[in-house]
This record gives C-alpha cells, sequence and structure tokens, in this order.
C-alpha cells in the first residue's frame, strides 16, 4: 500500500487489454482522463485543495482457486487459476467554495498467472468465446461527487467497504 500519494507525480499511462491478440493500445477512456481532470479545475486556487486532499492506495492481491471435482460425472478433475490483481484506489478533494467538486477513481487490471490448458472454469478470469481465459482484463469506474456544508452526494460506480473485501 503506498504510505504517501503526491498528486504532482501522478503520470496517466493506463492500458487495458483483453487478451494476448490484442495489441497494447491506451482505451479512449484512459486517454481523455487527464482532460477530464483538467476540465473540472477551473483556477489555480481551487485546483490546491483538489489536489492536495487527494489521496491514493495501490493494493496487490493475488487469487488462486483450485477445485477437485471427485465425482464419477465429472467430465474434468480439476479446475484451477492463478491471478496478480492490482486495484487503485483515488479520491480526489473538493475544489473551494460554498459546492465543492471532486471525482473518484477505482482502477481495476488482473494479470493471469496460470490456467487455462484445460483447467479453466473457476470464474476467476473472464473466457472469450472459444472458452480461453483472458491473459489479462481491467476497467475504470468513476464516481463524480458533490459537497455542500456538511452534505456529501455521489454518483458513479461504489465499491463496498466490507473487512471480508478488503
Amino acid at each position: 500500500m503506498l504510505e504517501s500519494f503526491s498528486p504532482s507525480n501522478l503520470h496517466w499511462n493506463i492500458t487495458i487489454m483483453k487478451n494476448r491478440s490484442d495489441s497494447p493500445r491506451p482505451s479512449p477512456l484512459a486517454s481523455a482522463l487527464p482532460l477530464v481532470f483538467a476540465g473540472l479545475l477551473p483556477g489555480e486556487s481551487v485546483q490546491a485543495d483538489f489536489l492536495e486532499d487527494s489521496q491514493g492506495t495501490l493494493t496487490l492481491r493475488n487469487f488462486y482457486i483450485h477445485r477437485n471435482f471427485v465425482d464419477d460425472s465429472a467430465t474434468r478433475s480439476k479446475a484451477e487459476e492463478w491471478t496478480q490483481s492490482f486495484i487503485f484506489d483515488l479520491q480526489s478533494g473538493y475544489t473551494e467554495g460554498p459546492v465543492g467538486f471532486g471525482i473518484d477513481m477505482l482502477g481495476l487490471w488482473s494479470v493471469k498467472l496460470d490456467g487455462g490448458r484445460g483447467t479453466s472454469g473457476t470464474q476467476l478470469l473472464p473466457v472469450d468465446k472459444d472458452g480461453d481465459p483472458a491473459d489479462q482484463f481491467g476497467r475504470l469506474a468513476l464516481a463524480g461527487k458533490l459537497r455542500f456544508s456538511k452534505t456529501e452526494v455521489k454518483a458513479g460506480e461504489w465499491s463496498p467497504v466490507l473487512p471480508i473485501l478488503r
């Protein structure tokens, strides 16, 4: 986990790939993200709180699932997959003024370490139309937020904060 986060050192280089046949191209959403942030920041004094109050975390999760089929009617003996996942959670501060605006971002990316060759099917990895598990996959979730006095309103994608999920 990142102990300190400096918005001035933040660089946007997000590539989302579906399978090994895809060429690494930045997604249109990832390319437009800096422009979205720039559009939310009308002036230099407003940028100070928006950026200085921002915080982010990077969490690494390693998942391994192994299912052993011992039933005589099973068509195969096992299903197993192994992935390394990266979870980037960024919350901006709010712009100054009576109504403050902000944005939260959740970037999810997972890389297959092992799976396939007849062992897929644990539902840990998405599969393509041929039934092969993806080599890597990811998505970007955004939520806009608005603050007035002590009231906060958020719209967009949310991630539940439960001990079992963290």
